[in-house]
């Protein structure tokens, strides 16, 4: 039986490996599956990481026999499948523990993919005009030469999710930090993308439409709308998320695809979702790339999730079968 750990970050143990039930069930389901395919699944922090010694001191499984999560010791995973954050300290830590295990993705593509700013130095055609933003005076000066009435986004570089989102004129935004209490550091202004056209022949109102890509091979897409008030389709924000047919796709979507995979050619395993919004000319713009695509699905949608989790138990068996 191989190995898999499923890396996260700080955390300490606590009595059940997830605080909301509805993700731990998909991990569940999505283990039972490993666990058929010969793959024993384990989920673990980097501090619970033996750097001495070369193992993870314990990790959370989950017994599929007596259907329940139980502890785990002394684990050396045949191979590490990284779900931490964008994070400095993150990175400093997986640095260390990939020189003893190989790592999916690797961290290398991890960083560009989920950095907002090198994104969209790769992509300029279809990414909307952005300044990077590294402390409070560079917001001052930004905002100094907008037009007091331009709506505008303010978001972090690195982070998902819709955390630490801001969107509005600059006097909002400003309101909206201080409220947040927040420091400014490492954002990126850019212009705000009037998504409430919809997606051409899929749907009509605001939204973002999210890719998620195995290798070169779509897996599946949805779109999300935000929840009522909110401008925010993440889930994490309330959001709600609707299957898109692949045979339903834009068109005018494709050739960003294209780029994506002559851009990441050289890295020959990875995961990542593709986010974009449609103006109200409906032409797709790019709002982020996330190397961490989630597990979870709701109920009516068990055949895509299905093919999404094969997809990705079949490239952890060409993984696995190289090691």
């Amino acid at each position: 039986m191989k190995k898999i750990m499923v890396l996260f970050g700080e955390k300490r143990w606590i009595s059940k490996p997830f605080s909301d039930d509805k993700y731990m069930y998909s991990y569940e389901y999505f283990y039972s599956i490993c666990r058929k395919n010969e793959i024993d699944v384990y989920r673990a922090s980097y501090d619970w990481y033996d750097y001495k010694n070369k193992i993870f001191k314990y990790a959370w499984i989950f017994d599929t026999k007596n259907k329940k999560w139980k502890r785990a010791y002394n684990i050396k995973p045949d191979l590490v499948y990284d779900k931490t954050k964008s994070i400095p300290e993150a990175f400093m830590k997986i640095s260390r523990i990939r020189a003893d295990y190989p790592f999916f993705n690797c961290m290398e593509f991890s960083k560009i993919v989920d950095d907002k700013f090198v994104i969209s130095m790769l992509f300029p055609e279809w990414c909307k005009k952005n300044k990077l933003i590294r402390d409070a005076k560079d917001l001052s000066r930004a905002f100094e030469k907008m037009p007091a009435n331009k709506k505008l986004v303010l978001k972090p570089v690195n982070l998902s999710g819709g955390e630490n989102v801001f969107i509005g004129t600059k006097k909002e935004i400003m309101a909206g930090i201080k409220k947040a209490k927040i420091k400014v550091a490492d954002w990126m202004l850019q212009d705000f993308i009037d998504s409430s056209n919809g997606i051409p022949g899929v749907m009509r109102g605001v939204h973002d439409l999210r890719l998620v890509l195995i290798d070169e091979k779509i897996s599946y897409s949805y779109y999300r709308k935000p929840a009522s008030g909110s401008l925010l389709a993440n889930l994490a924000q309330g959001g709600s998320m609707e299957i898109v047919p692949i045979n339903k796709l834009p068109q005018n979507l494709f050739p960003i695809i294209k780029k994506a995979n002559m851009l990441f050619s050289g890295f020959e395993h990875k995961i990542y979702a593709l986010d974009v919004m449609f103006d109200r000319e409906q032409r797709p713009w790019i709002v982020e790339l996330n190397s961490m695509p989630g597990m979870y699905f709701a109920k009516g949608q068990e055949d895509i999730r299905n093919r999404f989790y094969g997809d990705l138990v079949c490239v952890f068996k060409s993984l696995l079968g190289k090691n």
